[in-house]
């Protein structure tokens, strides 16, 4: 082989090793390193600032929400948190036991300071013999792929706004006394429909307050009006829950049959009933804040 064909072999090699041997090598990239942080278990009355919609029913999802103060904007909140070991039973911190979902929504009245009705029936200094009426949903969380990874095993139970974020904690909202709730439950219609509510700062005309269940007895339905009134005054905390006029309070029965929702009440129609109460505006002019814990501050008219 002449001269110029050896020198043109080692050009070829020389073209072909800068552009292979790069690649071999690996490709240098600039940067710092960041340190990942995960999440510590939750516990209770952690906010978190965001939760999966439709988180999967084992543990493993990811990525893990993160805490906030409530204070601050947030979608949820843990009202239960279960620790669980490999090989030992479950240990409690909150008032249920989970991951059932019921379960889970059952620790809602213990943390928002409802309990057994007592021997007058009632249910709290707030609420009476009234249930509370809220917005909210429940699901369990589970710990992500990464928290399982360094041994962190627990379910917890938590409360999540069904209108986006909000800001505050209902922990003990109706174990008295009186003060605002970032999940009240206010509606646009001046009538009771069942699972239909507006965030309270959007305009509506109604906001319900609590509910009870009525039998066929006529007589307490005067009995019924006044427990309202006096709810009204307590969860408020209003010295005049009807504004000089402006509001009212209505008691609405409504009766579900077949999973049909009727509302009314009238002989022949059976029961027992749901009796809601409600305060409503009496003119057109609508609110735009809830008035639950208002005290002696402005009603908040739109």
């Amino acid at each position: 082989m002449g001269r110029h064909w050896i020198g043109l072999a080692l050009v070829v090699v020389v073209l072909l090793a800068a552009v292979t041997v790069p690649a071999v090598a690996g490709r240098r990239i600039v940067g710092n390193a960041v340190a990942l942080v995960i999440p510590a278990a939750p516990q209770v009355g952690d906010c978190l600032l965001a939760v999966l919609p439709d988180p999967p029913s084992v543990a493993g999802a990811d990525p893990a929400p993160f805490s906030v103060p409530c204070s601050a904007a947030h979608e949820g909140e843990i009202i239960t948190q279960t620790v669980t070991v490999m090989g030992d039973s479950t240990g409690k911190k909150g008032g249920g036991v989970i991951p059932n979902v019921d379960a889970c929504a059952n620790t809602a009245y213990w943390y928002f300071g409802v309990h057994p009705p007592d021997r007058a029936g009632e249910r709290s200094t707030v609420l009476g013999r009234w249930w509370p009426a809220f917005s909210a949903k429940f699901q369990a969380l589970y710990p992500s792929a990464l928290q399982l990874r360094i041994g962190q095993s627990w379910a917890a139970c938590v409360m999540i706004s069904p209108h986006g974020s909000i800001i505050g904690s209902p922990a003990h909202v109706f174990g008295g006394p009186p003060r605002p709730s970032p999940i009240a439950l206010c509606t646009p219609h001046t009538e009771v429909v069942l699972d239909v509510s507006v965030p309270c700062d959007q305009p509506h005309p109604t906001e319900i307050l609590g509910w009870r269940v009525a039998d066929e007895d006529t007589a307490a339905l005067r009995s019924f009006d006044q427990s309202c009134a006096e709810l009204a005054a307590r969860i408020t905390g209003m010295a005049d829950p009807t504004a000089r006029g402006a509001l009212r309070l209505v008691v609405h029965y409504l009766r579900v049959t077949d999973g049909a929702v009727h509302e009314g009440w009238g002989p022949g129609r059976g029961g027992p009933y749901r009796a809601a109460c409600t305060i409503s505006t009496v003119t057109a002019r609508l609110l735009t804040g809830s008035l639950t814990g208002l005290g002696n501050a402005p009603v908040p008219w739109e």
